[in-house]
């Protein structure tokens, strides 16, 4: 038995299909299937049932699934033995945010035997990871209209998402901006107003979510950087959508209540089905969950 067999397996399972990890993988679908089937000569089991439109994993392939898994993240942990003196591994891709590296910046502070790797990217970003086993929580930040889409997708992954936290959307101007002594805006008012939004499906609340697809605003300023949507808001050259548990205490930006508006923003914990969590990483998520404040 080869780790390369199990690594093709899990990932097979995952994506629900040979073609979709042959893509993950960059090999080719039957490289796949043949991996595999010697796998199950070797065990002398039958791991999936083939149809023409895809596979199915059979009850033994689901047992075998939650070993292999277990031993892929053993042998990411031992080739790491060397390299972090036996430090608690931490393994986070997130959607980019200011408030969730802070967050983990805070959490970090008094740990130094800690194995951190954290990844900032696209939603799709973070189901790779997770897929690959080079992440083992994922958090993501979406729109409650778009919470059910996206459980459907993570669903045929064999992912699981957790809301940790979900709030109503504020307009957030800096110190300088016509909005910052107003107790709140409407809805139909922001089309007149220039934005800082993040490339598309990268976060899924977009303005247009809020304002229709036919929105024309002065101004439209596309970035994946928190830190530059905080310096243009501060500077007052633009405004940004978010929610309270967003921004620290301390944030220089304030916040404008959208009147009559029916969305919110959720914060979701997405992890692998079967995956077990190391100390370090449900001490991470607890922490998270503390430091909250919807």
């Amino acid at each position: 038995m080869e780790l390369k067999q199990l690594q093709y397996f899990v990932t097979s399972v995952d994506l629900g299909s040979f073609k979709k990890a042959a893509d993950a993988l960059y090999t080719t679908q039957p490289h796949v299937s043949k991996t595999i089937k010697a796998l199950e000569d070797e065990l002398g089991l039958t791991l999936f049932d083939r149809h023409p439109v895809g596979v199915t994993i059979t009850e033994a392939g689901k047992q075998v699934y939650t070993h292999a898994s277990d031993i892929l993240r053993r042998c990411g942990q031992i080739a790491q033995v060397e390299a972090d003196g036996g430090c608690e591994p931490l393994h986070v891709a997130a959607t980019p945010s200011g408030f969730l590296a802070d967050l983990t910046a805070k959490f970090c502070r008094d740990r130094q035997a800690l194995d951190l790797r954290y990844h900032e990217g696209s939603m799709e970003d973070i189901l790779q990871k997770l897929h690959r086993h080079e992440a083992d929580l994922g958090l993501v930040a979406l729109t409650r209209r778009k919470l059910a889409g996206f459980g459907q997708i993570i669903d045929k992954k064999r992912l699981t998402l957790e809301v940790l936290c979900e709030d109503s959307p504020c307009l957030f101007v800096g110190a300088d901006h016509p909005l910052r002594q107003a107790g709140s805006v409407d809805a139909a008012a922001l089309r007149t107003l220039s934005f800082i939004q993040p490339p598309d499906g990268l976060f899924a609340l977009q303005p247009a979510a809020l304002i229709g697809q036919d929105a024309d605003s002065p101004g439209r300023i596309q970035t994946n950087s928190p830190l530059l949507s905080r310096r243009l808001t501060e500077t007052g050259a633009a405004c940004v959508i978010g929610c309270r548990w967003m921004f620290p205490e301390d944030c220089t930006l304030h916040p404008v209540t959208i009147a009559r508006c029916e969305e919110r923003i959720c914060l979701g914990l997405v992890k692998r089905g079967r995956g077990e969590l190391s100390d370090a990483e449900r001490e991470f998520v607890t922490f998270i969950r503390q430091q909250l404040k919807c």
